[in-house]
């Protein structure tokens, strides 16, 4: 039983990250290729819109978001011209969002959530 306990652990560490991060997401028509579960319980997708649910510990953060058509390259201007755009986390129960970020659209290939200077979202948009 030991030795199986320690197989089936080995095997899960071994496990690609993007695999992982999939685990316990419905991203719609975006596959998670990071998702740090630490940070980030749920990602809602509604054509263009993007949802991030945060756990209750970071809901007075402030997340920036990256867009791009190339992985981690090249980033897009916002219509802000920003290449950066903060947005907060939604603090009301109105139509169920409480604890998800702020609407985020993009018709963009790959989009990055970053916190505190670190990555804890990055999303793929399906073929």
């Amino acid at each position: 039983m030991r030795g199986l306990f320690s197989v089936m652990l080995a095997l899960f560490l071994l496990m690609p990250a993007a695999i992982q991060a999939q685990q316990g997401t419905n991203p719609g028509t975006f596959s998670a290729i990071k998702m740090d579960q630490d940070v980030v319980d749920h990602v809602l997708t509604e054509g263009n819109d993007i949802f991030v649910k945060v756990h209750q510990d970071y809901w007075g953060a402030e997340f920036i978001v990256k867009i791009s058509n190339e992985n981690m390259a090249s980033y897009r201007n916002w219509l802000n011209g920003s290449l950066e755009y903060p947005t907060q986390v939604y603090r009301s129960n109105q139509k169920g969002k409480q604890g998800y970020t702020y609407r985020i659209n993009t018709g963009a290939k790959y989009v990055e959530y970053w916190t505190g200077g670190k990555m804890v979202l990055h999303l793929m948009r399906g073929q």
